[in-house]
This record gives C-alpha cells, sequence and structure tokens, in this order.
C-alpha cells in the first residue's frame, strides 16, 4: 500500500512537473502543493479534489461583497482571476488543460489507440452531454479550439471522439487524421421488424422504422453491435478544414448503406448531402497532434432530443437516451453536463438521464449562455446551484461565455473569445457583483483547469484496477490459446504416431494399476467386491414354522416380521412360532418378534466392562443392509416354505425304498436359488464397461485433447469406442454362458467345501427350528391347561426341553434338504463370482490392450498415402484458426498495454 501511494505522489509531481512553457498565471498547473493535496485526497477516497469554491460557498457569501469591491477599486479588470489582459491574449488553453497530466492521459491514450478498450474495460475520459441547443458544441470548440458544424441541421448525429496528442518533434507540424470507427451495423432486416436491409439503402430513401423498438437486448434500436471497424478517412494539416471534413464524416456515418470513400473532401463533388439516418452510435474520430497540445480524449453526444418531426422516426429520442446512458454508466467516466442559463435547469433531460443512471457524483455541471440572461432575470436558482443548495453534482458547477455564431462567422479567435469573456465576468451583473463569490467557477479556462484535475484523478485511481483488468484478461487469453495449440506441421505421420504411443502406455498402466495410476483398478475391485456381496447375500432362505403347527388364536398378523432374524441371548422367548424366512449368516436362537413387555423387578446395573462377553457382546455377521447392494439384487433371494419343499421332494419320488429324497428335488431346488444370478451379473458387466469407458475416455483426452476440433480426434474416438464394444459384448457372452451352466447343470467336485458349508448350514436351520418348536409347545401347554406361562417362565424352562420332550420333527426331512441346498448355494457362488471376475481382468483388460493396433489400422496411418492422410485428420477447423488468430492479436495487445502501464510505473518511480 506504500508503494502504490509512493508511486501515485510520483506520478502526480512528474506530471506536474512536464511543462513545456513557464506557467503564466498561478492557477494553470498542479503544483506541488496541489499534487500533495490531491495524492492525499486519493488515498481517503475523496471525489472533490478541486471543489473547494462548491463546498465552501456559503461561507463565501459573508465576504463576497468585500471582495467585489476591492477588485473594482484596484482598477484591474482581470485581478480576480490573476491573470493579466497580456497574459490573456497569449494563453495558450489547451496547454492548460493538458499541463501536468500528460504523462497519465499520454497513457490512457495509448491504450485506447491499442484498442484495449474494445474488450477489457472503459478507460477514463471525459463525456459531454446535455440536451440539443445547450451550447454542448461550443464548449467543446473553446476546449479544442476547433470548429465543429453548427449550421441548421447539421449538429452532433453521432458520437465525436477528440483525442488530442502532443507531437514533441523539432519540425512537428498541426495535424489531424479523421477515421470512423463502425461498432454497429444498421439492422432492419425482418427479423427487426422492417422490411428493408443496409444495401437497400439510398440517399433518396430514408429508413422507415416504426416498427422496431427498443429493448434490453437492442438498446440501440436498429443498430446492432458488432466486431469493431476503424476506416481512415481523411487528414488535414489546417484548423481551418476540420469543420468541412468533420461534416462530411458525419454525412458518412448517417448513410451506412453508401461507402465511406464517396464522402470523402475533394472526391465528393457528386455525392448527395441527403442523410439515411439521423443519429448513429458509431463514432467519428479526430486524432489531433501537434507542439504545444495537451494528450486528452474527450466525447460530445449528441443532444438528447424529446420529439421528433416525423411520427415514424421517434424512436429516435429513446436511441439518442440509451446511447446516452451507455457511455456515461462507466464508473471512471466524468461527465460534463452542459445547462443553459436560457431555460429552467429542471428542465434538462440529460441532468435526469444522470439523475437515473446514478451519476451525479462524478458530474461536472457547465452553465452556457449567461450572456443571454436579460438584465433584472432573476438568478436565485443559478446563485443556489453554484452554492450546492440546488440540483447538486459531485463535482459542482462552472459557468462559460463562449462567443456568438454571428461573432464567429467575422472572424474571431480563440484567444480573444477567452479574452471577452473574462471582461464580461469582470464587467456584468449580477457576475462581476452579486454572484462574485463564485468567479474561481467562471470562463473556460477555469473550467479546463478543474478538468485537467479532475481527469489526473480519475486516470490515478483507475489505473490500479485497469492494470489488474489488463493482467486478467491476458491470463484469460493464455488459457483459452493454450486450448487452441498451433497445429503441427512437419512428419505427421510420426507426429500422430507419438501420440498413439503416449495413450497407449498410459492406458496400459492404468489397467495395470501401479501407483499413482492405480484409481482404475482400485474402483473396479470395490465393484467386484459389492458383485461378490450381492450374490452371497442373496442365499435361499426357509421358513422355518408352519400354519399347521400354531395354536389357534395365536397366529400373528402378517408383515409383523421382517426379513432379517437378529436375536440376542437372553432375550425372552417368544410366545408365537413365526411364519417368516431365516438368514442363516446369524447365530440367533430364536426368529424375530415383538414380545409382550414384560415388569421386570428393578435391579441394579452393573459396571460397563471392556472385556465382552457373548452374552453381553453378540457378534454379527455381514449383512445384506450392512453393503450398498447392487440394485437389481433387492427381493430376489429365494424363500421356501416347509410345505414347498415337502411338495418337491414328493413330486421327484419315484416308487422304490421309502423316505428316500430323489437327488432332482435337490435339483430343482439348486436351480431356483441361483436363477437370478443373471440380475446382478449383467449390472456388474454394464458398471464394468462404465468405468472401462471413462478411464480409456480420460486417457484418450490427456493425449488428444489438443485435438479436440479435428477429424483425428473424431475418428479415433469412434474406432475405440466400437474396440470396448467389441471386447464388452465378448464378455457378455462368456458370462451368459457361465450363467447358463450354473443354472442348467448344478455340479461340484469340491466334496469337502460342500461338505463344510452343509454342516454350517443345517446346524443353523436345526437351531432356529428347535426354538420355534419350543415356543409352540410353550402355547399348546397354554391352550390345553388354561394357565398363563410368563416369559421368564418359558426362559426358565427351556434347558430341560429335551428332544424327547419335543418329539420327532415332522419337517427333518425337509429341514436336511435344505441345509444341502443352501450348502451347494455358497460353493457355487464362489466358483460363479470367480468365474466372471477372472474373465474380465484377465481376459477383457489384457484385451484392451490391442486398441493402439486397432487404431493404427483403421486410421490408416501406416499406408502408402499417410501424408495426405494424416494431413487430413489433423486439419482444423477455419473457425479455430480465426479465433486464434483473434486471440492472439488481443495478446499482443494486451502484451504492449503492460509494457505501457510499466513505462509508466518505472518513469514515476525514477522520479
Amino acid at each position: 500500500m506504500k508503494r502504490e501511494k509512493k508511486t501515485s505522489n510520483h506520478i502526480l509531481r512528474q506530471a506536474a512537473d512536464f511543462r513545456p512553457n513557464p506557467p503564466v498565471s498561478s492557477g494553470d498547473t498542479v503544483s506541488d502543493a496541489e499534487c500533495n493535496k490531491m495524492t492525499t485526497q486519493l488515498e481517503t477516497g475523496s471525489d472533490h479534489a478541486v471543489d473547494e469554491g462548491y463546498q465552501t460557498g456559503h461561507m463565501e457569501k459573508q465576504r463576497g461583497s468585500d471582495s467585489f469591491d476591492a477588485a473594482r477599486n484596484s482598477g484591474d479588470q482581470h485581478a480576480d482571476f490573476g491573470l493579466g489582459a497580456d497574459s490573456l491574449e497569449s494563453l495558450n488553453a489547451l496547454d492548460i488543460l493538458g499541463r501536468g497530466v500528460k504523462k497519465l492521459v499520454l497513457a490512457i491514450d495509448g491504450l485506447r489507440q491499442l484498442g484495449v478498450e474494445n474488450f477489457v474495460l472503459p478507460l477514463p475520459k471525459i463525456v459531454v452531454v446535455g440536451d440539443q441547443s445547450t451550447g454542448k458544441s461550443s464548449v467543446i470548440e473553446a476546449i479544442s479550439e476547433i470548429k465543429v458544424p453548427r449550421n441548421v441541421g447539421t449538429c452532433t448525429r453521432c458520437p465525436l471522439e477528440i483525442n488530442l496528442r502532443e507531437d514533441g518533434a523539432v519540425r512537428s507540424r498541426w495535424e489531424c487524421k479523421v477515421s470512423l470507427r463502425k461498432k454497429y451495423i444498421y439492422d432492419i432486416s425482418p427479423n427487426n421488424a422492417a422490411a428493408e436491409t443496409t444495401s437497400q439503402l439510398t440517399p433518396t430513401k430514408r429508413s422507415s422504422v416504426k416498427a422496431t423498438a427498443q429493448s434490453r437486448s437492442r438498446p440501440l434500436g436498429p443498430w446492432v453491435e458488432q466486431d469493431t471497424e476503424e476506416f481512415h478517412f481523411c487528414t488535414l494539416h489546417s484548423k481551418e478544414d476540420v469543420e468541412n471534413a468533420l461534416f462530411w464524416a458525419q454525412l458518412a456515418t448517417l448513410n451506412p448503406g453508401i461507402p465511406h470513400h464517396e464522402y470523402i473532401p475533394c472526391t465528393n463533388m457528386a455525392t448527395s448531402q441527403t442523410r439515411q439516418v439521423d443519429f448513429s452510435p458509431n463514432v467519428v474520430r479526430l486524432e489531433i497532434s501537434g507542439p504545444q497540445l495537451p494528450n486528452l480524449s474527450f466525447t460530445d453526444l449528441p443532444g438528447i432530443i424529446n420529439i421528433t418531426e416525423d411520427e415514424e422516426e421517434k424512436y429516435l429520442v429513446k436511441l439518442v437516451k440509451n446511447l446516452v446512458k451507455e457511455y456515461i454508466k462507466a464508473e471512471n467516466c466524468i461527465i460534463l453536463l452542459a445547462l443553459p442559463m436560457t431555460d429552467d435547469a429542471a428542465n434538462s433531460t440529460a441532468a435526469g438521464i444522470i439523475k437515473e443512471v446514478g451519476a451525479q457524483s462524478r458530474t461536472v455541471g457547465v452553465l452556457t449562455k449567461p450572456d443571454r440572461m436579460s438584465r433584472g432575470d432573476p438568478y436565485d436558482q443559478w446563485n443556489m446551484m453554484l452554492s450546492g443548495e440546488k440540483y447538486r453534482l459531485g463535482h459542482g458547477y462552472f459557468v462559460c461565455k463562449n462567443p456568438s455564431q454571428a461573432s464567429i462567422d467575422k472572424g474571431l479567435d480563440h484567444a480573444q473569445a477567452r479574452a471577452d469573456e473574462a471582461e464580461f465576468f469582470a464587467k456584468e451583473e449580477p457576475w462581476a457583483t452579486k454572484l462574485s463569490l463564485y468567479k474561481e467557477r467562471f470562463g473556460t479556462v477555469q473550467l479546463q483547469t478543474a478538468l485537467s484535475q479532475k481527469l489526473t484523478m480519475q486516470i490515478l485511481s483507475s489505473l490500479p484496477h485497469i492494470n489488474e483488468e489488463i493482467s486478467r484478461k491476458a491470463k484469460t487469453i493464455d488459457t483459452e490459446l493454450a486450448g487452441l495449440p498451433e497445429p503441427p506441421a512437419d512428419n505427421l505421420p510420426m507426429t500422430i504416431m507419438q501420440k498413439l504411443n503416449n495413450f497407449s502406455r498410459e492406458l496400459q498402466q492404468y489397467l495395470d494399476g501401479g501407483y499413482p495410476c492405480n484409481s482404475f483398478q482400485k474402483n473396479w475391485n470395490n465393484l467386484a467386491e459389492q458383485f461378490t456381496n450381492a450374490i452371497a447375500l442373496s442365499h435361499p432362505m426357509i421358513i422355518v414354522s408352519d400354519p399347521s403347527e400354531m395354536v389357534p388364536g395365536c397366529q400373528d398378523e402378517p408383515g409383523d416380521y421382517g426379513d432379517v432374524l437378529m436375536h440376542t441371548p437372553g432375550t425372552p422367548t417368544p410366545r408365537r412360532p413365526q411364519t417368516q424366512a431365516i438368514d442363516l449368516d446369524t447365530d440367533d436362537d430364536v426368529p424375530v418378534c415383538k414380545p409382550e413387555p414384560i415388569p421386570f423387578p428393578p435391579r441394579k446395573r452393573s459396571a460397563p466392562s471392556n472385556t465382552g462377553t457373548p452374552q453381553s457382546i453378540p457378534k454379527k455377521k455381514l449383512r445384506m443392509v450392512d453393503l450398498p447392494p447392487f440394485t437389481t439384487t433387492k427381493g430376489l433371494a429365494r424363500k421356501f416354505k416347509m410345505p414347498e419343499i415337502r411338495e418337491i421332494i414328493q413330486d421327484a419320488h419315484v416308487a422304490g425304498i421309502p423316505d428316500q429324497v430323489d437327488p432332482k428335488a435337490i435339483v430343482r431346488m439348486c436351480q431356483a436359488g441361483v436363477e437370478h444370478w443373471d440380475k446382478p451379473m449383467t449390472e456388474f458387466l454394464q458398471s464394468t464397461g462404465g468405468m472401462l469407458r471413462t478411464m480409456v475416455s480420460e486417457r484418450f483426452t490427456a493425449s488428444f485433447g489438443t485435438l479436440k476440433h479435428t477429424a483425428l480426434f473424431t475418428e479415433a474416438s469412434d474406432i475405440i469406442n466400437g474396440f470396448i464394444n467389441g471386447i464388452l459384448e465378448e464378455q457378455r457372452q462368456a458370462a451368459q454362458r457361465a450363467y447358463q451352466l450354473e443354472v442348467s447343470s448344478p455340479l461340484t467336485m469340491n466334496k469337502k467345501a460342500l461338505s463344510h458349508e452343509r454342516e454350517q448350514a443345517a446346524k443353523t436351520i436345526l437351531k432356529k427350528r428347535r426354538n420355534v418348536r419350543i415356543a409352540a409347545y410353550f402355547d399348546a401347554l397354554e391352550a390345553r391347561t388354561g394357565k398363563v406361562i410368563t416369559e421368564l417362565e418359558r426362559i426358565k424352562k427351556m434347558p430341560a426341553m429335551t428332544d424327547e420332550l419335543l418329539g420327532p420333527d415332522p419337517f427333518s426331512k425337509e429341514l436336511d434338504v435344505m441345509s444341502t441346498v443352501r450348502g451347494y448355494y455358497e460353493c457355487a457362488a464362489s466358483r460363479f463370482v470367480d468365474t466372471i471376475c477372472l474373465s474380465l481382468k484377465a481376459e477383457m483388460f489384457v484385451r484392451c490392450g490391442d486398441v493402439h493396433t486397432d487404431l493404427i489400422k483403421d486410421l490408416g496411418i501406416m499406408q502408402q498415402d499417410a501424408n495426405d492422410r494424416c494431413a487430413r485428420l489433423m486439419a482444423e477447423d477455419p473457425q479455430r484458426e480465426i479465433k486464434r488468430a483473434q486471440l492472439k492479436k488481443e495478446k499482443e495487445t494486451l502484451r504492449q498495454a503492460q509494457e505501457w502501464l510499466a513505462g509508466l510505473a518505472g518513469e514515476s518511480t525514477e522520479a
């Protein structure tokens, strides 16, 4: 922050000390004291650096009459201004306006010349606005010393940008280059609610745009923004030629359907002076250079109108207003508002627009035509405006008197006009009397000095943001250019082959899964684990109770119980048997139920123990709800009822030895237990295919991403997609064959594994079946004796419940068959999962490496016509080439802009 303050101070001091000629008065430059004062105000955020008279108007009222008397008695008519008559004659007002800010304004003008304003941000400038016929053009002439067209019908009808630049060469001469900047195209096509086009406009056929209306998207009606074009119009070396050149340049702008060169002076003898349009947002630009000129840029906008002669052209009222808004909305724009003293200030449409935009704080008011006030006219309004009591503006008001058109026609020069202006304010009422306390705001010289200071402050406050925006834009362009690299020009087959080799190498690294390229294999292993769990947890289940065993009145309502059996040892035995499938992955003693609450006597809680026991911390095995299963496996597990198993056994029984189970019954149940595997298998294959496509696409983009807009990228992508589709189809068919084998012919040669799994299943099934039978025994006992057996009594009697007491289980054969089916399922599931996963990893992933061969073959980069084919493949979209050229041009512009700013900062540091 300290460095920024120091730099700003250096720039101000250097600007203040840069004086081609000695100062001619005490008020014509930015002094060192003013430099320090302005810097302090800049650092504190003040935007009223030169408004002391405006801010202290009330305090000066008491001293006003004394000051006037002293000035009158001194005999020096110009004493109040610090300017002698001789000085006024030789005073170069342009030097006053630019002196002290030349370095700063030159830098901003340089940025504007480079075109930075077209695509970065608006640059600091002065914009002159006002209603039509308010004296705006006179103010412009007074500031710039050039004459603008002022005859009836030739007022400002398009923005006039005036750029003043000093030429310090020894033999330099005054020069004015006139150019036309075309940022908008005149569009009255059918889409714009009219029937004509620009090319159809003729000098004798005025455009009819009655149906064209401004909108937020098109605030300028038929004028549509386009890429900016600039055309040289003419070059002048005499100030006397400016007025005529401006007339024809403006006429060329107002005839968008006619080539501009037909309006160039000396070649336009046969050109009509009629207009196709009345106003244009396109700019007539003057670049004036010469000795003793300030470096300054300001724009005169068309006067705001409220009514048109032709009803069909009433849209022009809003067009001009929107054009003014477009210019003054920039925060770093200083607005010079012209208000004639021949009209009430409250009637100013321009002032209303400034208020609407919220730009009063950066507006300077200039009151024109003070000589038109008749003696005795009330001046209270102007007094209150000058003092800040009424229609307050951020930078206050100045009063300027410019010569009449008749005086100009008689040859009145600029120096004499300024002398007459000073004499007018020194002698005429009420300026020399009642309003003399505001004398520091009377005259064009005072306005020029204030504008100079204000522009200095505006540039200084804007430079950091301009530099920041230029740097940000430069980074954005670099990023865009990185995505638009130059296409290779030499040995295209080798270039393509190198990219293919790089792609193949990276692809193989991700397929192998070594760090750091292990993301694909890691994610696929997680997917395979989910597939394994989906198969394992959808095993067949058995309902270990039967309605025939239930005591009347003890049946449960359907749906009272969940699918998974959970029970902690020590929980009271349920009162009723369950018609519920059991989960063989738990060691629970009883099926799920919600027993009636039993009042237990209060007992003392024991302190928690760190050593768990099977009773205090139940062992919980993995269940289906503990993992994110495949969506297609939910509810697929086959649930068998014991009567259903008995029926299957009976259906398969043939005459022979009684009480034997035919193996066909077991085969049938094994087939039913695995027939749902095709659904998780399909989802697993699809998910694997999606993961593979994503990984291959990422690797391909990493190698070929810079060629996205070439035929090579498109064709190679198609080849890769076709290749992946092919290997995925191979795996789908292989997996389908494995599935059909499992469903059609249950088989295992792993007797040891089958025996183990069968024993584990039998242990769990018989244990849960016994708990159900005990609950049914107690219920039957209650029904027979009429005595209720409490839950505590049931728990106490459970150890005494022997198999002899319960008797033989009528479903023992069915339970035995279910144990075999469940044991086989575990063996088959393990085999099926291994087969599918092994095929993917050992076949499909390995086959992916062959895509390199397919690419070389199908792209044809090794064929006899390889050079021509590669040239076609690498040819880029012409629009990309145009875009890249445009970005390069903008980058060069920004580079030069950064050099401008760096040079300015370097000079200020050296100072």
